[in-house]
């Protein structure tokens, strides 16, 4: 293991030893003690009984439901939709745990300050800003934003502020703080001049804050209200800031986004804040880039639907064409908002009559394969352009699953010009043609929301080993692993049996594998279904079960063969002893479960 590992074993300890389960999974769902342990409605499927169960005493949860399961980590990143670091930073926060820092192995000879302390210069100019727009500097921008139809509660409500028109407010101000040169312009705030000097990156601008996914200040974008200059600048990628890996308002709009069961994706900072402003509270922003995987995998944690709604010109519809595809690869539904030409949601629905209009077009959103088809009308229509509209909707098509497209064959079929017998041939000579190779879409991205089923004798078992000291130190992977039939279980056990649960539990945790501690979660709930008499040892009692299991799956294989004809006489005398084994076995069982 290395140092970095075990830093985030401890941290991963220090964590779970201040905070209880109860609080962490009670901020989501209501809990009603039972028995030994608290029930609730699981919060990651419907229903009406509860089968969500917490156990404080293991401080696990396990829904026999659904068969999702996990400690507090597990929890918030499933609720939450972050990764194991995030989720580690916001709970180690709640707990007040300094967590150990992070190494930097690209620049481990330059070390700068770590991303915690870079995002507390943040907060401290996104408070300036805010009170700047606020102070009688800011009264132009304020007039600005309520022409544009934006109260002083809502930008307050959005946090927005204004950055002083002076060369180097911000930087004084930070500087004054006890901020760093180096930390100032690591935070993407201000710029190094020729001369040696600190000026401000942000002057004389409407300031629009950038929350990562679990609302941490990573970015701004600042709006030029009039002069030369750009219209918009943004912060620079940094260690804190990634235009790939973040969407603006995801923070606000996520519960919104998974109860609705659909997100609303525009391109601009206006757009997303007018469409809040009327309602619709699932709404992001892309961030001046191109749609990307990583973006689609943070939506598709909240929900499978996604609803682009791009400037209506030439150049946005072409961006919505190739973002459906990204994001459809990765799992979601993807439906395009079509509006009036000249149209931004921004526009719309500060207009007369716009909020019917955009609800309209909401209402009949086209899905991905009939957007394509739509956009390319013209060049299908013409029979000189024919073939390369042909070529182009064929290239989005082969991404997809035959299930995704046939409900629009017949419609394809007659604007491409072919008989619906013959689209499937003509698309698949094109696949064959291009060589695509590319995994559809459904198989390699899509999380599959199917109840997890595991054997509970196995993660009973798996359960004890991991709880119990003891048992780890007496037993051989010789004596489980064949007690074991799953190998996901083997791999668990065999994991315990080799490594530290702390260590063993930030591991899997950055490696974002869900199985063990979920698989773990249902043993311990299995356990605790098992009647054991008071004298009775669980861990013998399962280990007896899982052999007599063994024994009988070798029971019926050998009776197979034999009723098939297929036995040696080896085999047949197998099949006696090994009945008359379990025979004597069953009765001296007794009544130990």
């Amino acid at each position: 293991m290395t140092n970095i590992s075990n830093s985030q074993g401890g941290d991963v300890a220090r964590v779970k030893d201040r905070l209880d389960i109860l609080e962490v999974v009670g901020d989501k769902v209501r809990l009603h003690k039972a028995g030994r342990g608290y029930v609730g409605l699981c919060p990651f499927h419907d229903e009406k009984t509860p089968s969500f169960h917490v156990s404080q005493e293991r401080q696990n949860y396990h829904c026999f439901g659904c068969g999702r399961g996990g400690d507090a980590f597990t929890f918030v990143m499933e609720t939450e939709g972050l990764d194991f670091r995030q989720a580690l930073e916001l709970l180690a926060e709640r707990a007040g745990v300094e967590l150990a820092p992070q190494e930097n192995k690209s620049n481990q000879a330059n070390k700068k300050r770590s991303s915690g302390e870079l995002r507390e210069v943040m907060e401290i100019a996104g408070r300036a800003f805010c009170s700047l727009l606020a102070a009688p500097e800011g009264k132009a921008a304020l007039a600005y934003l309520e022409r544009r139809g934006i109260s002083r509660e809502t930008a307050s409500r959005f946090e927005l502020g204004w950055s002083s028109n002076s060369w180097d407010a911000m930087w004084r101000l930070l500087k004054n703080d006890g901020v760093s040169a180096r930390d100032a312009i690591d935070a993407g705030l201000a710029q190094e001049s020729e001369r040696g000097g600190l000026y401000d990156r942000f002057r004389g601008r409407v300031m629009f804050p950038i929350r990562d996914v679990s609302g941490r200040l990573i970015a701004f974008g600042g709006r030029i209200l009039d002069g030369e200059g750009a219209k918009y600048v943004n912060s620079p990628e940094s260690t804190l800031y990634s235009k790939r890996r973040n969407l603006y308002l995801l923070h606000t709009a996520k519960n919104s986004i998974r109860e609705r069961g659909r997100a609303i994706l525009v391109e601009g900072y206006m757009d997303a804040l007018r469409l809040h402003i009327h309602g619709y509270a699932e709404a992001v922003a892309s961030l001046g880039t191109a749609l990307t995987e990583e973006q689609a995998k943070l939506l598709k944690r909240f929900s499978n639907n996604c609803y682009i709604c791009y400037d209506s010109d030439a150049a946005g519809q072409d961006a919505a064409i190739k973002g459906m595809y990204t994001l459809q690869d990765y799992g979601l539904d993807v439906y395009v908002i079509e509006l009036p030409e000249g149209k931004d949601p921004d526009d719309l629905l500060s207009s007369e009559g716009g909020e019917e209009l955009f609800a309209a077009a909401l209402e009949d959103a086209r899905p991905l394969v009939l957007q394509h088809l739509h956009a390319l009308r013209k060049l299908l229509l013409d029979p000189a352009t024919r073939r390369s509209g042909v070529e182009s909707l064929f290239d989005g098509l082969i991404r997809l699953q035959p299930t995704a497209i046939t409900p629009y064959v017949p419609k394809l079929a007659a604007d491409m010009g072919f008989y619906p017998s013959q689209f499937w041939e003509e698309l698949e000579s094109f696949r064959r043609s291009r060589k695509a190779g590319r995994l559809r879409a459904e198989e390699k991205n899509t999380v599959i929301r199917e109840r997890i089923v595991y054997n509970p004798l196995e993660a009973a078992l798996c359960a004890v080993l991991w709880r119990d000291e003891e048992c780890r130190r007496s037993c051989s992977p010789e004596e489980i692993l064949p007690l074991l039939a799953d190998e996901r279980a083997k791999d668990v056990a065999l994991a315990i049996m080799m490594d530290s649960p702390d260590e063993l539990e930030a591991r899997w945790h950055m490696m974002n594998d869900r199985f063990p501690l979920a698989f773990l979660a249902q043993g311990d709930s299995f356990c605790d279904e098992l009647r054991f008499s008071r004298d009775a040892d669980p861990w013998s009692a399962i280990c007896e079960a899982l052999r007599r299991k063994r024994i009988q799956e070798r029971l019926d294989y050998l009776d197979g063969r034999m009723k098939r004809h297929e036995a040696s006489l080896e085999e047949m005398a197998e099949f006696q002893r090994v009945a008359a084994s379990l025979k004597v076995k069953k009765t001296e069982r007794g009544a130990q479960v």
